[in-house]
């Protein structure tokens, strides 16, 4: 099965300049914009420079509408190999998910070249428009710890897709990821859980969700979590704790209630 290929190494930069609590621009992983580096940022590390790079295939021998495609996009590091790595394997994973039969070396074009292959007997004829997205941009820095969104979606028939969102939290100086478990302070867990309890009784309230809903949709934990505007949020994918037709909620715990639970170096960077 032939393929049409287009994998680019962005040659600028992008947004050379990561400041500490600041919000995901979602325009920011895609455009070609130059950035130089000016210095040490606040303190820290200094500033991240970010390539960016994009898969695009389909199949070439399917012509017109609903054909089989996958499209990704994701962000790189200058100087950053471990961190780089980590990205790479984490990409990768997200696509073994959607990943069905046909074998595959666990790399990135081989994952993406599996889905199409699995796509091309149905897709091809039945049209059903089978498709792959994913995409890896940053989401915040806060002193030593960068955090990257990660989206995904999948389409193989059926009334809709799949989409998700992963969070990746990098220590910029102990160069390894971390897990929500690794923001909070050594016995600070039970607190934290009590206070997404908390604001998820909350979320109940105002969206005004009766009893049954409440029994068949019941609070769960998440590891899922990103440092937003006003405090930690907790970030649902569809089908977690509410159905497809509500989305992907997301409960925030407020930054005045984690002092002492979240760890300070990444609470006040």
């Amino acid at each position: 099965m032939r393929m049409t290929f287009v994998f680019l190494l962005a040659v600028a930069l992008l947004a050379g300049c990561d400041n500490n609590n600041q919000d995901a621009d979602p325009s920011g992983a895609q455009q070609g914009t130059t950035a130089s580096q000016t210095g040490e940022a606040k303190g820290h590390t200094g500033e991240l420079v970010r390539v960016l790079h994009t898969l695009e295939k389909t199949d070439e021998q399917c012509q017109g509408d609903g054909c089989p495609k996958v499209d990704l996009a994701w962000v790189t590091f200058e100087n950053q190999p471990t961190l780089n790595e980590a990205i790479t394997t984490q990409l990768a994973g997200m696509l073994v998910q959607n990943q069905g039969s046909t074998p595959h070396d666990g790399t990135i074009e081989s994952l993406v070249d599996a889905f199409l292959a699995d796509a091309s007997d149905m897709a091809m004829a039945s049209k059903q428009g089978w498709e792959l997205n994913a995409s890896i941009k940053r989401q915040t820095r806060r002193g030593d710890l960068l955090t990257l969104r990660m989206d995904s979606y999948e389409y193989t028939g059926g009334a809709h897709g799949q989409p998700g969102v992963q969070y990746f939290h990098w220590d910029l100086v102990r160069k390894q990821k971390l897990t929500l478990s690794d923001l909070l302070e050594p016995g600070q867990q039970q607190a934290f859980w009590e206070l997404a309890r908390q604001q998820h009784r909350q979320w109940l309230d105002k969206e005004e969700l009766d009893q049954t809903f409440r029994d068949s949709w019941p609070f769960d934990r998440t590891d899922n979590v990103y440092f937003g505007k006003d405090g930690l949020v907790l970030h649902y994918n569809v089908y977690h704790i509410a159905p497809y037709a509500m989305g992907q909620p997301e409960l925030t715990i407020p930054y005045e209630n984690l002092d002492g639970i979240v760890r300070d170096k990444y609470l006040n960077p």
